[in-house]
Order: structure tokens, then C-alpha cells, then sequence
């Protein structure tokens, strides 16, 4: 079945993340029908539902992602701390008493 397929991680588990993230886009996929048929919806819900999702897609691809990302990530901070660190500064500011029109180089 195509859908134990997808429910499953890349051991073959069940995944939680990726049930609870399933439950959700059927239940707000649900909600919106009723929305636009029966029922008035109020946007709280949607937007509450929204960021529930998001959570939820956070947790079922973070670690896979952050292997990939993570990398990235510490490397531009790696470059960060180091420009911080050592920061070159001009030999004549342009506030200095001595600065002229065509100092700046």
C-alpha cells in the first residue's frame, strides 16, 4: 500500500511526524470543503492550522534537512565570528578633523 509507504521513515518505522502531518492536511483539506459548503469558518482556525502545519513539516523533515543545512549554517557563522573578531577599520575615519574631500580611496 502506497501509503505505508509514505508514512514510514527511511528505517522503515512509522514515522509520528509524518501521521500527525497527514492527519492535519486532511483534516484543514476537510475543514476547507465544509468551509466553502456548510459552515463559516472562522480565519482564527485556518491561521491556527497553518502554523500546526508548519510545526509539523519542521519535525517530520528537520533532521534530514538539518543534515544537509546545518553545514551552511555553521559555516557562514563561522565566517561571521571571524569578521567580528578582527574587523579592519580605515586608517582615517571621515568624522576626523582631518579628513579631506578626496581622502576616500
Amino acid at each position: 500500500m502506497i501509503i505505508k509507504k509514505i508514512l514510514t521513515d527511511e528505517r522503515g518505522s512509522p514515522s509520528a511526524a509524518r501521521t500527525f502531518l497527514l492527519g492535519s492536511l486532511l483534516f484543514t483539506g476537510a475543514l476547507i470543503v465544509l468551509d466553502s459548503t456548510i459552515w463559516d469558518v472562522p480565519e482564527v482556525a485556518y491561521t491556527l492550522l497553518g502554523s500546526l502545519g508548519v510545526g509539523l513539516l519542521a519535525w517530520a523533515g528537520g533532521p534530514r534537512a538539518m543534515q544537509y543545512i546545518g553545514p551552511q549554517i555553521s559555516g557562514v557563522t563561522a565566517g561571521i565570528a571571524k569578521a567580528v573578531r578582527s574587523p579592519r577599520r580605515p586608517e582615517l575615519l571621515d568624522s576626523s578633523a582631518d579628513f579631506k574631500e578626496h581622502d576616500e580611496k
